[in-house]
């Protein structure tokens, strides 16, 4: 349209000329403002015109270090009387145009607002989505979800922000329009943007619904009902319990309103039997999913969940999204303990190996390209190296959590897997390449293997033993492994330089790699003999490190468990989050003495050096 096409060519005038089009531009709008009628129809129409042409242009005038416009002023004059305007449903049209791209406009500057008006905005945004016009309502719909999730942006270290406080203040005002408004909407586009917005509310709200959380859960079924075969609107109702499980924690899985939902939208989105369904919703309801596990209580809703095992054996069977539907099998076997696994360990066992089978990202001959197995290079190969990389991730972190849940079935389970990981990365190249392996995938392939060791030390030996290499080469392999591995739990980031936490988290991964190490070294005389002076030199260094930062087992226990309950939000946590924490208190890599495996570790390579001088 020329209105589309006068848009466009004024952006690219604007970044051409950016500072004449923004002076003129804004002595137009002051002009149209202060010369033309108010209350004329062609007048609101032109400002209309110059508020689009701002809207358009926003990143220019505020943007590239120069304000060009004082939007605070300017919203206080303009546009704050144009929202608070009550219109009815038969004030002329450019009026109610007018309101709507009032809205449009605040949503567009919105970072440029203050404390007392983003308030201002928000709360009459907010009483706009019960506006008689429906443009103006959808318009003031999008605009909340906007500024609620800008607020939640705005939080800076722990502490709520002026804009935070401000949304809180007015969302169950907003929320009862919101909900009112769905009941206007009749179009699948229209009922998308206003969940959308119910779920940023929720988001920047958490706990502090929980006074109206029936009221909430109480519209949910209804929303359930209309959304049909639609997958924006089933998305959005995952986003919309998501975040309220999320928020607002078990209260809200055992609210029997938002079960008469959740169950039946669980059941639909991961159905893979049916067409497109785990191309479109799979993913996202394996996330809800996983959320309902970390906020369920077991003597509440322990028979549900074990009603849902035989779909989750069924994604996993497929191979679709291990990532997620791993983490979904690892908090059902926190909750619902052994009995979880054991029917699917022959499985768990080759699925883990194939997931594993491809985990590094080999480079073609011109260094430019990716290429996977079949030698076929390009972005689906690309693609297929995240997704493969990913899901190696995955599976290897699912084998460390369950050898630490069960350690003789875990260790049945992982370490055929593990132990070719660590094969493949010791072997240094293939067909002539070097091997690249990413830190991420290192990193939890180590930690893996060390609870693998630590389980059975000696598997150390063993694992080397498999490759079938000469003894010289394979104290090389060890060497180099040995030197790899205290290289990776050593390497300090900016944020363990900064964060205690994060040095405490960095200490329990090389606590746990000197533990295992240790008992390889009393097992392995091989290992002992070539690199046991490293590994006891490292674990000296590692007790020092725990004396002089007063570091005991009640803090590594707490700041482990911490880490845990990163993945969830503000509402108070399931039976997961104490289960988890009592399997910590007993995890023997965050509990035995360093210096009793010390202790052990030099009277092993003091006796291995002897035999050695004698022979």
């Amino acid at each position: 349209s020329p209105r589309h096409c006068g848009g466009a060519l004024l952006m690219t005038l604007m970044n051409v000329e950016t500072d004449r089009v923004a002076k003129t531009l804004l002595d137009l709008t002051q002009r149209v403002f202060q010369q033309l009628p108010q209350d004329d129809v062609n007048s609101m129409l032109s400002r209309e015109a110059c508020y689009r042409a701002l809207e358009l242009c926003h990143n220019s005038m505020i943007a590239k270090g120069k304000r060009r416009l004082n939007f605070s002023d300017w919203f206080q004059a303009e546009l704050l009387p144009i929202l608070q305007t009550e219109l009815a449903e038969n004030s002329p049209v450019a009026m109610r145009a007018m309101q709507a791209r009032a809205v449009t406009l605040t949503q567009a500057y919105a970072c440029s607002l203050k404390g007392e008006e983003f308030d201002a905005a928000f709360q009459s945004i907010a009483k706009l989505m019960a506006a008689p016009d429906l443009v103006t309502a959808l318009c003031a719909s999008r605009c909340i979800d906007y500024l609620a999730i800008l607020s939640v942006q705005e939080r800076e270290s722990g502490e709520d922000s002026p804009q935070l406080l401000a949304v809180r203040s007015h969302s169950v005002f907003a929320l009862g329009n919101a909900f009112a408004l769905a009941n206007r909407a009749e179009s699948e586009e229209c009922l998308r943007v206003i969940l959308m917005c119910v779920s940023a509310l929720v988001e920047a709200n958490g706990v502090y619904l929980e006074p109206v959380l029936q009221a909430i859960a109480e519209q949910l079924p209804p929303l359930w009902e209309r959304a049909g075969d639609s997958v924006p609107i089933h998305s959005c109702l995952l986003s919309v319990l998501t975040h309220l499980i999320m928020k607002m924690g078990y209260s809200t899985v055992e609210n029997s309103h938002v079960q008469a939902v959740l169950f039946p939208l669980l059941d639909y989105c991961t159905d893979i039997n049916v067409v497109n369904r785990a191309e479109t919703l799979l993913e996202d309801g394996l996330r809800l999913w996983l959320v309902t596990l970390l906020s369920s209580r077991v003597a509440t809703m322990g028979s549900k969940l074990t009603s849902m095992l035989p779909r989750l054996e069924m994604i996993l069977r497929s191979g679709l999204e291990p990532h997620l539907s791993l983490k979904v099998l690892q908090f059902n076997s926190i909750l619902l303990g052994k009995q979880v696994v054991e029917p699917l360990g022959d499985f768990l066992r080759e699925l883990l190996v194939t997931l594993t089978s491809r985990v590094h990202v080999k480079a073609k001959g011109n260094g430019d390209e990716m290429e996977d197995d079949g030698g076929n290079g390009g972005v689906g190969s690309k693609e297929k190296d995240v997704g493969t990389m990913r899901d190696a991730i995955a599976a290897l972190s699912f084998a460390d959590i369950l050898m630490q849940l069960f350690p003789d079935l875990g260790y049945n389970i992982s370490s055929p897997a593990i132990g070719k990981v660590i094969s493949y990365i010791c072997s240094g190249s293939e067909n002539g390449q070097r091997l690249s392996v990413t830190m991420p995938l290192l990193e939890v392939t180590l930690s893996a293997f060390g609870r693998m060791v630590w389980i059975n030390p000696n598997s150390f030996d063993e694992v080397f033993t498999q490759q079938n290499a000469d003894p010289s080469q394979r104290e090389m392999k060890i060497v180099a492994l040995v030197k790899t591995w205290l290289g990776v739990v050593t390497s300090v980031s900016l944020a363990t330089m900064i964060s205690k936490k994060a040095q405490t988290i960095r200490f329990i991964d090389q606590k746990g790699t000197a533990l295992s190490l240790c008992s390889a070294i009393c097992r392995s005389p091989t290992l002992t003999r070539v690199a046991g002076a490293d590994i006891v030199e490292f674990t000296r260094q590692l007790l020092e490190v725990e004396a002089r930062g007063n570091i005991s087992t009640e803090t590594i226990v707490e700041v482990a468990c911490g880490a845990t309950r990163q993945v969830v939000g503000d509402g108070p946590l399931g039976d997961a989050a104490n289960m988890t924490a009592e399997m910590l208190k007993l995890d023997p890599l965050l509990t035995v003495s360093l210096k009793e495996a010390l202790d052990n570790a030099e009277k092993a390579v003091a006796m291995s050096s002897s035999q050695n001088s004698i022979m």
